[in-house]
């Protein structure tokens, strides 16, 4: 099977351009905050990755996703089908997908993945994280 590229079945806030996105990995989740695209309304998206295999930041700009080891779109969410990232865990049944961001590339490997906040405001990513994560509400949130 070749390595291809989707739109992921379940969609997101589309991703702004300016700031950079924010991330809190344990080992086992990965709390991803970024920036939302205007024409989405602007804020802030926080996704939560459950039962992550493997996860990686690239510091891949736009302009180098060319050269991307997998299929990525610039500011975007892709779903990788194919690879052997996925193939090798297949008895979990994980989903594989890059997000690109102005200078980093994320590659995460999962099972499940929510939006968990999304504000309105004007707000840094990474501030918005810490918010929720010092928060009573981030308890919920865990496994």
């Amino acid at each position: 099977m070749a390595v291809e590229g989707i739109s992921p079945a379940v969609s997101f806030p589309e991703i702004g351009t300016v700031k950079s996105p924010a991330v809190f990995y344990d080992g086992r989740t990965v709390f991803l905050s970024y920036e939302i695209a205007p024409v989405s309304g602007g804020g802030v998206a926080i996704l939560k990755f459950d039962d992550v295999i493997e996860f990686r930041i690239d510091p891949m700009n736009v302009e180098g996703l060319r050269a991307a080891e997998f299929p990525v779109k610039p500011w975007d969410f892709q779903e990788v089908t194919g690879s052997e990232k996925t193939e090798r865990w297949k008895a979990l049944k994980p989903r594989f997908w890059t997000i690109s961001f102005n200078d980093e590339t994320i590659e995460v490997v999962f099972k499940q993945v929510e939006l968990i906040d999304r504000t309105h405001e004007a707000t840094a990513p990474d501030a918005a994280l810490m918010e929720l994560l010092a928060s009573n509400q981030a308890d919920r949130f865990q496994p």
